[in-house]
């Protein structure tokens, strides 16, 4: 952030006339970039810096100015004199971002569209990076698959899906549950837009939530490039204060209004139903922890209010509040499934880094040296047994997600017939108890321990089945990465196939033992196409970790699963 601050100090020596007409882009279509302006006076002049500073020349920049109480006009007018491409239009009233970007629109010229939030600011390539993509692959938009979040102090980067090329409703389902909602890291073509009568609802926030039910299922091809090149600012400290949380509300609701009724006369509700229920529910769980992190009683009444008429009467989704716990026995991966699928943070218990002999067997509590406090907890958590406590001692409703990919991991012996798992968590540990021995996975000892905790654990959800129901989720390690586009082979294919074919067998093991036991198991299962693990993925591309778009789509089976409601025994 700083850098760019500095490059602005010298901006009118270097830019005299920012024009570029005539230049080698002169031959090159036109991008109309939108810009809504309202009460930005301290950081209009670094996003217009970035605009006009782009390396694509032949821009058609529409600013859409809203009354305002600060110096957000005299600015402009200073831009207006700098930059010839720039077009300053005076709006009459103030009708927030969504109209703002509709009248742009309505007036752009341009080929292609590209939005720009006026406290954003962009790489100097950007808009030449969108175009290009959009130019080669003819999509309906392209999109990058993140953005870097900045605030007063730091610089963040956030990505979503895999880059590559998403058509049909498998990739139009995934785009609309895993993508971010936003239109200001697109570039759109403007004649689509206009055929399609793609216009945002013109309320005062969140007017990229709705419009998204509708944008999405519109498109022929959605193209996700890997370079990102916004800037988001997020500054705003009252974002999660009372008011502002209740005003967001009420936009909410009409945004969602907005969205089910386009959706609805375009035949997209029909079609798209669970997918649209599922991308509500997703985000009415995130607002209610958001309201209930800030003790805010009334948003979550507002929450309530809109779960009743939204999802409960519209949909017809109650299944989801009959059970009050959810935990998770086995990988990140599983985590993440869930963690979107079903239910807010607070809501979910996870035992991760942990093997089954591990978590079914006791040791006594230690305290371990962990930089990490997450790691820190699993690895005390998985030797002293607290999922085996966790399960012994249920008394509500519980779903109880299982996988096994924490079992390539060896296991140590420790004294007093207890076991703790040598997970990548363990690794960084210190202070542990001394261990006896080391078990390799998959060797017949590993073996024989694990079907002897696999026998204890179902005895134990026998014992508690009218309280607990079972998902397995068939996770795999990846043998391959990449992108949507083109994958790749690991090194060390191998042993990657051999731990895919031991998870398959203790699936085996484990449903049989639910089914003696009379236990209620639902499976999921990754399908065939698509494993590959992503190779931009911010915690690294690594075989334990397959594609967000994967991940979506298990999610959005899961939903599905879950709404119909687990088998009878």
């Amino acid at each position: 952030m700083h850098e760019r601050m500095h490059q602005g100090a010298l901006y009118e020596a270097a830019h005299p006339d920012l024009s570029g007409r005539g230049g080698p882009d002169a031959k090159m279509k036109k991008v109309s970039v939108i810009v809504p302006v309202y009460n930005v006076g301290e950081y209009i002049d670094p996003c217009m810096e970035s605009i006009c500073g782009q390396t694509y020349r032949e821009l058609e920049i529409l600013v859409m100015y809203d009354e305002s109480a600060d110096d957000s006009l005299e600015r402009l007018r200073c831009w207006i004199q700098r930059d010839k491409r720039i077009r300053l239009v005076i709006n009459d009233e103030r009708k927030g971002l969504g109209a703002a970007r509709n009248k742009g629109l309505r007036m752009a010229s341009g080929d292609y569209v590209v939005y720009v939030d006026s406290d954003d600011w962009l790489k100097e390539d950007f808009i030449e990076t969108l175009y290009r993509a959009i130019e080669e692959t003819g999509a309906d938009y392209v999109s990058s698959i993140g953005y870097f979040e900045a605030d007063n102090e730091k610089i963040e980067k956030t990505t979503t899906l895999p880059a590559g090329t998403y058509t049909g409703d498998l990739g139009r389902i995934m785009v609309l549950l895993g993508e971010a909602p936003v239109v200001w890291k697109k570039i759109f073509n403007r004649e689509w837009l206009l055929k399609k009568r793609l216009f945002q609802p013109e309320i005062f926030s969140y007017e990229d939530w709705g419009y998204d039910i509708v944008l999405v299922p519109e498109t022929k091809k959605i193209v996700l490039i890997p370079e990102i090149g916004v800037f988001y600012r997020r500054n705003h400290k009252d974002d999660l204060s009372h008011d502002t949380m209740i005003r967001i509300l009420g936009d909410f609701r009409r945004t969602l209004e907005f969205g089910l009724e386009q959706a609805r006369e375009r035949g997209i509700l029909e079609r798209y139903r669970l997918a649209i229920e599922a991308y509500i529910v997703h985000d009415v769980f995130w607002r209610e922890q958001l309201a209930r992190e800030a003790g805010n009683e009334e948003a979550l009444r507002l929450l309530e209010g809109i779960r009743r008429d939204f999802l409960e009467e519209r949909f017809g989704c109650r299944h989801l509040y009959d059970f009050k716990r959810h935990i998770c026995m086995g990988s990140f991966a599983l985590r993440w499934i869930v963690q979107s699928t079903t239910a807010p943070l607070k809501k979910l218990e996870h035992f991760a880094f942990s093997g089954l002999t591990a978590a079914m067997t006791r040791h006594e509590a230690v305290e371990v040296r962990h930089e990490n406090r997450l790691r820190k907890r699993q690895v005390e958590q998985d030797i002293s047994g607290a999922f085996l406590e966790t399960i012994r001692h249920l008394t509500e409703k519980t779903i109880l997600f299982i996988d096994f990919l924490e079992e390539r991991n060896a296991i140590f012996a420790l004294q007093g017939g207890a076991y703790m798992t040598e997970s990548e968590a363990y690794l960084g540990a210190g202070d542990t108890p001394p261990p006896e021995r080391r078990i390799v996975s998959g060797t017949p000892e590993f073996m024989d321990l694990w079907r002897q905790a696999c026998r204890e654990l179902t005895v134990e959800l026998g014992s508690k089945r009218e309280l607990i129901s079972v998902v397995l989720v068939r996770n795999r390690l990846s043998g391959r990465y990449g992108n949507m586009d083109s994958t790749r082979e690991f090194d060390g294919a191998e042993e990657i196939r051999r731990c895919n074919a031991m998870f398959a067998g203790m699936e085996e093991d484990f449903l049989s033992r639910c089914t003696a036991a009379g236990v209620k198991v639902m499976e999921l299962s990754l399908p065939e196409e698509g494993r590959f693990a992503d190779e931009d993925f911010r915690h690294g591309c690594e075989p334990q970790y397959m594609n967000s778009a994967l991940y979506i789509w298990l999610r959005y089976e899961l939903y599905k699963k879950l709404r119909d409601g687990f088998p009878d025994t």
